[in-house]
């Protein structure tokens, strides 16, 4: 049994090692190599080393929660930090240039198509009664969406962490018999 222990924590080392490789190294690589496809991945978009860095170590201190708390007494204080969407904030705004004057699409009252692009390109094909959302609004609904996933992560893990050391209680089984003693067959 110790022999399986061991080599499943070598497996999760190596594991682990080859996901922060692959962040560190595979993704910033892939970004500064020219603009075009390899097969079905991207080269030569902009990279915001902070944002994964943070996403990393988001999932590190996630699992070192679990795995210290399956030791900790309960009732000992822990603190919680994360710095993910401002991350993801700052990489839209200097690297993707998701600004309010890039259009992501527009739908027109004139016609029923969607257009991109430019703000005054938007204007001058879509005319009055116009629905604009533009690269900045995307960026924000991004940053929130992240905000509100890691809110129902933060309950979660605490339910989870408040949990720990519980056994499931057994359900009796409630024997189905008639006043008189008889099981029963069917409900009433």
């Amino acid at each position: 049994m110790r022999d399986r222990a061991q080599l499943l924590r070598a497996f999760l080392l190596m594991s682990v090692g080859g996901l922060a490789t692959l962040l560190f190294v595979g993704v910033p690589v892939l970004g500064q190599l020219p603009k075009k496809e390899l097969g079905i991945i991207p080269t030569g978009f902009p990279v915001r080393l902070e944002f994964f860095v943070a996403l990393f170590f988001l999932i590190a201190g996630t699992a070192i929660i679990f795995a210290v708390g399956r030791r900790r007494p309960p009732g000992t204080p822990l603190t919680w930090g994360g710095v993910v969407p401002n991350e993801w904030l700052k990489w839209a705004d200097n690297q993707l240039l998701w600004r309010p004057d890039r259009i992501w699409f527009a739908v027109s009252s004139k016609w029923p198509v969607i257009f991109t692009g430019t703000n005054a390109a938007t204007e001058a094909a879509a005319g009055r009664g116009r629905i604009i959302v533009s690269f900045q609004s995307l960026r924000d609904i991004i940053a929130a969406g992240l905000y509100i996933v890691m809110l129902g992560a933060h309950v979660a893990l605490w339910i989870a962490y408040q949990k720990r050391g519980r056994r499931p209680t057994a359900v009796a089984e409630v024997a189905r018999t008639s006043t008189f003693g008889r099981p029963v067959v069917r409900r009433a």
